[in-house]
């Protein structure tokens, strides 16, 4: 990964944060859109830029595991020792794209929670995401960096095009390696549960805390005015172009086709129909590489003035889940 930041620009985004205001920053996933987690007026900065929900709540990045017990109340989790264990055995994961969800502890702002009282954890893996902490200091709350809804940024220039002059700071660190935010696993309950699929997945989780893990459960996408959410990342419409987007085993090729078509494949094969540009995402389908180009693919097939986006799919096992999770609400 790229590192393309000085250390004045470091103190110069920590100091911004310090004083409240918002600063965009590359992780492993996606760019994230930070604020002081412990401030509720600069934490607003971030729902108002972003036009976001206020039901939708945000994840807390910390630059270490042991930052854990200061910003989450483990005093209330429903049996603290199973709790840490489990934490340990997740710890392996980090630095790295899981997020954890628990009691949130009172020092974190409440606008982080959206009107609850549990909140997401992780330790980003991106190295200058992990330099913008410790020099902070604090725990940084961040969703991803663009306008509520759309397709979430995996490079600096994404950010900018987006929210431009309501960000005090951009770190630019390069495309993002991994491209699907992160997995959200909830252990607020005896048996944890994914609320969001992500890289890291449930086979890979359900080995490192040696019991049965939950997958999402069905239908529980919600619409903005449905009541606060576990999890960001469970809206019903989300990671969305503005050009309508079909997936491709629901195109009806017999069916009157408008004139122009985007096709977002992932691997070479033929279509049943012309189209304006193809993007093959991989040579062979790797689902890695799949991943990490899809967000900017939508995004470059968005700025072509298209009637149609179709977008190929995968089997949802595995990796496959959270690339189909974020298919099937962009097509929405």
């Amino acid at each position: 990964m790229a590192t393309h930041v000085s250390p004045e620009q470091l103190a110069l985004a920590a100091n911004a944060l310090a004083a409240g205001k918002l600063v965009a920053f590359p992780t492993e996933t996606v760019y994230g859109l930070g604020a002081d987690a412990r401030n509720g007026e600069a934490v607003r900065r971030i729902f108002a830029a972003k036009g976001r929900p206020a039901s939708n709540p945000l994840i807390v990045h910390l630059a270490s595991p042991d930052e854990i017990p200061r910003y989450a109340d483990l005093s209330r989790s429903f049996d603290r020792p199973l709790v840490e264990e489990r934490l340990k055995k997740v710890s392996v994961f980090w630095p790295g794209p899981v997020s954890v969800v628990l009691p949130a502890a009172a020092i974190i702002a409440k606008e982080v929670c959206a009107g609850g009282d549990t909140v997401a954890l992780r330790i980003p893996r991106h190295p200058i995401a992990l330099a913008l902490l410790a020099a902070f200091g604090g725990p940084v709350a961040a969703p991803s960096a663009n306008i509520s809804n759309y397709i979430s940024p995996t490079t600096a220039e994404h950010v900018r095009a987006g929210l431009g002059d309501a960000v005090e700071a951009i770190l630019d660190g390069g495309p993002c390696e991994v491209g699907l935010e992160s997995t959200v696993l909830s252990l607020l309950e005896k048996t944890p549960r994914i609320l969001r699929p992500g890289t890291v997945t449930r086979e890979q989780l359900a080995s490192a805390l040696g019991c049965e893990v939950e997958g999402p459960t069905p239908g529980q996408h919600s619409a903005p005015a449905e009541g606060t959410l576990l999890s960001p990342g469970l809206m019903a419409k989300h990671y969305s172009p503005r050009t309508p987007v079909v997936l491709k085993p629901f195109l009806d090729p017999k069916a009157q086709l408008p004139t122009r078509i985007g096709a977002i494949l992932f691997r070479p094969q033929p279509l049943p129909f012309n189209a304006v540009r193809t993007t093959v995402l991989s040579q062979t389908g790797e689902l890695d590489a799949v991943a990490a180009k899809l967000f900017t693919a939508l995004r470059e097939h968005d700025a072509l003035g298209l009637d149609l986006i179709v977008v190929d799919t995968c089997e949802p096992i595995g990796l496959g889940e959270a690339i189909m999770d974020r298919l099937v609400r962009a097509a929405r």
